[in-house]
């Protein structure tokens, strides 16, 4: 069933969805495009996103899945992941002092000597300057 309701758009986003059904007006074509787009997002607005919540607690520090990890000792660099829930090294699930440790004295504070770089980001960090409370 379909009910004819007049819906108010911005210029921009009226003529995007005409051009992109191919059409120099509102026509059927974008009336399926604009019924699609608006269908996906109920759909995603109801499903539970998981990817949202995996990642790793460290602390008060929240890694999201993605997290890159980066420790350096004695001038070789080690890198691991953050996959799911776990911090994936060299096929290993370690805790972050374990990585920080893993080829290095056992003595390493791993708040000072791993980098992150969250997805999305460029740039890497110290850990503990992301630190929740850290100005």
């Amino acid at each position: 069933m379909s009910y004819p309701i007049p819906v108010s758009l911005r210029d921009d986003l009226f003529h995007a969805i005409c051009e992109h059904a191919g059409e120099g007006y509102f026509g059927d074509k974008a009336q399926a495009a604009v019924d699609e787009a608006v269908s996906a997002w109920l759909a995603a607005l109801s499903a539970p996103d998981a990817a949202v919540h995996l990642g790793y607690q460290w602390k008060r520090l929240f890694l999201p899945d993605g997290t890159l990890l980066r420790a350096a000792f004695r001038g070789h660099t080690r890198y691991a992941v953050v996959e799911g829930e776990h911090i994936v090294c060299e096929s290993r699930s370690l805790t972050p002092s374990a990585f920080a440790n893993l080829h290095g004295c056992g003595q390493r504070n791993a708040w000072r000597a791993i980098w992150l770089r969250r997805p999305g980001e460029a740039d890497w960090f110290l850990a503990r300057d992301c630190r929740p409370g850290r100005a």
